[in-house]
């Protein structure tokens, strides 16, 4: 691959977008040639990020939207993902306690434990009233 490719697209932050999010995002790495692992690995990614923005961003009622920037290039892959909700840095949340038994644990957490899994950096910054996670992945 010698050029990169990025591409945005943005969607209310609805749980029945995820799908349209997700073929996206899949389909700018397969344009890209990029690993059938790291597209498995970032695709768990961000359905986890996507789910948590359409479920938790905005206040019951209040509609949002959500934006994803995809840039694939020679040495990594950047998956920016934004919304307007209130204020959450999920590399803040308590990280789960793996040790109890499923029965035991509470619902929850798992999310961005596997976020943090399966990339190999993860950004979170608030801009001009904006929640933006950067998700990196190594190729």
């Amino acid at each position: 691959m010698n050029a990169a490719i990025e591409k945005t697209i943005r969607l209310p932050a609805e749980i029945g977008n995820l799908e349209k999010i997700v073929d996206f995002v899949l389909g700018v790495l397969g344009e890209s040639g990029v690993g059938e692992r790291t597209v498995s690995n970032l695709h768990l990614a961000v359905d986890e990020a996507c789910t948590n923005c359409c479920s938790y961003a905005y206040p019951e009622g209040e509609d949002g939207d959500i934006e994803l920037t995809v840039r694939v290039d020679a040495g990594e892959i950047t998956i920016t993902i934004r919304d307007w909700g209130r204020p959450f840095n999920p590399l803040d949340a308590e990280p789960p306690d793996l040790s109890l038994d499923i029965e035991d644990r509470p619902i929850g957490g798992l999310g961005i434990f596997l976020l943090k899994k399966f990339s190999d950096r993860l950004d979170y910054r608030r801009e001009k009233g904006a929640n933006v996670l950067t998700i990196v992945k190594k190729r």
